[in-house]
């Protein structure tokens, strides 16, 4: 397991685990992730929400920059499936690229235990933090 809270705090990130495929880069990083957290406590919710709960992580797990001095949140998430996934884990397959003028993209493709099975973007907003 890899302990993402060594780059991010709070609990959401607490409740995650993610398992490299190989040491992470900036920027890019291939990793399995699960929580055995219910999405919405006490709901039994279908297993594609399940699966889909943990694709916003995919900007997170492969950063370019570190989050203590940078801000690069994603404004959206669009995601395209071309089969249903199946399985407890969610793989995610992703790039991250920061352009010249506060723009960049996570582009991310995603994986089950039969392997692909769709993409999914984000758009970014990019700035240094105030102060540093």
């Amino acid at each position: 397991p890899w302990p993402m809270s060594e780059v991010w705090p709070g609990g959401y990130i607490n409740s995650v685990e993610v398992r490299p495929v190989a040491p992470p880069r900036p920027g890019r990083t291939a990793a399995w992730i699960s929580t055995p957290l219910d999405l919405v406590a006490g709901v039994t919710v279908t297993p594609l929400a399940s699966y889909l709960a943990l694709v916003d992580t995919a900007n997170g797990i492969a950063v370019r920059q570190p989050p203590t001095a940078w801000m690069f949140p994603n404004v959206d998430l669009t995601v395209h499936l071309h089969r249903q996934p199946r399985g407890p884990w969610t793989g995610l397959d992703t790039t991250v690229t920061f352009g010249p003028s506060g723009q960049g993209l996570t582009s991310t493709v995603l994986h089950d235990i039969d392997g692909p099975v769709g993409h999914a973007q984000q758009i970014l907003t990019v700035r240094p933090l105030p102060g540093t």
